[in-house]
């Protein structure tokens, strides 16, 4: 898009030469189907020129720009990626998308052509995000531009999607493999974890909470937001179908439809925007009844002691000591979050169907189940007995 002023010399009936002044905005339209074409008019004003040219933009939102000529500033894409976005995230990580757009993306990227950005540029950008700040930091960047380059690619605007293609950064790969390894527990580790927080006082309905996310996969917001009309212990399951998550009160305004807010709670589907069925662990039949007995089907499971609500994050991990709890029992770093990937590598251990792990975790895809499991310490033990044993045939 351009805008570029024109002096037009016209000689009259008279023999005399007049020289006209005129603005010429011209636009550049990639159709869905067809070659590039241009679009341009001229104008008596600057003025009338840019806001002819401003309307072609905010009209195309992105659909047929020339990304060749267009910086990623100027592209619209973000705008047009936007509604997208809101709809297939969390209003969570929907704000972390934003920020990293506007914080890291466009400072990088935004004065550059969108169709000259390449794998190399992305990878580069990355590894520049994560000196200044942090591994999460850069990966939520580049993911934000990878979503809206997306967009772009589905509507042929683009041929590929650089950010897509771009390798991980080495620190981000040792991060991944750190955090694979040695980070889940067995039957008994969890045991000994949920034991030792149920000894504390008034610690009964948290060992219970940590108890079914090490067991069933259940994430926290999951946990936190399980109500007792979720519980069906005539079948023996419980119903995966809403989340809770904590937000500033500043961010999220526009929640896509089937969020709400609640203060800085916000109420909404699972994590892929569907609910499923999740097996409740025999041995927390009991306790899930008592946490249940006298309350309405729409009251919380675990309810905090102070509020009778929702139990937040910071609750738990304050309550409990997270930290210090974790590192004396001998599970240093172990993270809340760890007890989703402690229950799939439990599950697949007892032999239990890889694509049913998926479901009863939420996934649409094997590999991200696989990539939740993680050998435990004595699984590696066993395989060392294993090849002892076959060797001494």
């Amino acid at each position: 898009m351009s805008v570029k002023k024109r002096v037009y010399s016209e000689t009259g009936p008279d023999g005399r030469t007049k020289t006209r002044t005129v603005w010429r905005a011209r636009v550049w339209t990639y159709p869905p189907h067809g070659p590039r074409r241009e679009v341009e008019e001229e104008f008596d004003s600057k003025s009338a020129a840019d806001t002819w040219e401003r309307k072609q933009r905010e009209r195309s939102r992105g659909r047929n720009l020339d990304l060749e000529r267009t910086t990623l500033a100027d592209s619209g894409l973000w705008e047009r990626a936007e509604p997208v976005l809101r709809r297939r995230l969390a209003p969570k990580t929907f704000a972390y998308y934003k920020d990293g757009w506007n914080l890291r993306v466009l400072p990088t990227f935004g004065k550059m052509k969108v169709g000259s950005i390449s794998v190399g540029d992305v990878e580069r950008a990355q590894a520049e995000w994560t000196r200044e700040s942090s591994i999460h930091t850069a990966r939520q960047a580049r993911y934000a531009l990878s979503a809206v380059l997306r967009v772009a690619v589905r509507d042929r605007l683009l041929p590929s999607n650089p950010a897509r293609s771009a390798e991980s950064s080495k620190a981000e790969k040792q991060r991944r493999h750190e955090r694979k390894v040695g980070m889940t527990l067995t039957p008994r580790q969890l045991d000994l974890l949920v034991e030792t927080i149920r000894a504390m006082e008034g610690g009964g309905r948290y060992a219970t909470m940590v108890d079914l996310m090490g067991s069933a996969g259940l994430r926290y917001g999951e946990a936190a937001g399980l109500q007792v009309g979720d519980l069906d212990f005539g079948r023996g399951v419980l119903v995966v179908q809403r989340s809770v998550s904590e937000m500033k009160k500043e961010e999220g305004e526009d929640l896509a439809p089937g969020y709400r807010r609640e203060g800085n709670l916000v109420w909404g589907p699972p994590k892929g925007g569907r609910s499923r069925l999740v097996p409740i662990p025999q041995h927390l039949t009991a306790a899930l009844l008592d946490l249940a007995r006298d309350q309405r089907r729409d009251a919380q499971v675990f309810r905090s002691e102070r509020t009778q609500y929702v139990i937040r994050g910071n609750v738990l991990k304050k309550r409990t000591d997270w930290k210090k709890l974790v590192a004396g029992l001998g599970f240093a770093d172990f993270r809340v979050h760890d007890l989703r990937a402690t229950a799939a590598t439990n599950f697949l251990s007892a032999n239990v169907p890889p694509h049913v792990v998926r479901d009863i975790l939420g996934h649409t895809d094997l590999r991200v189940t696989n990539g939740y499991a993680r050998p435990h310490d004595d699984a590696l033990t066993l395989a060392a007995a294993a090849l002892t044993a076959y060797s001494a045939r």
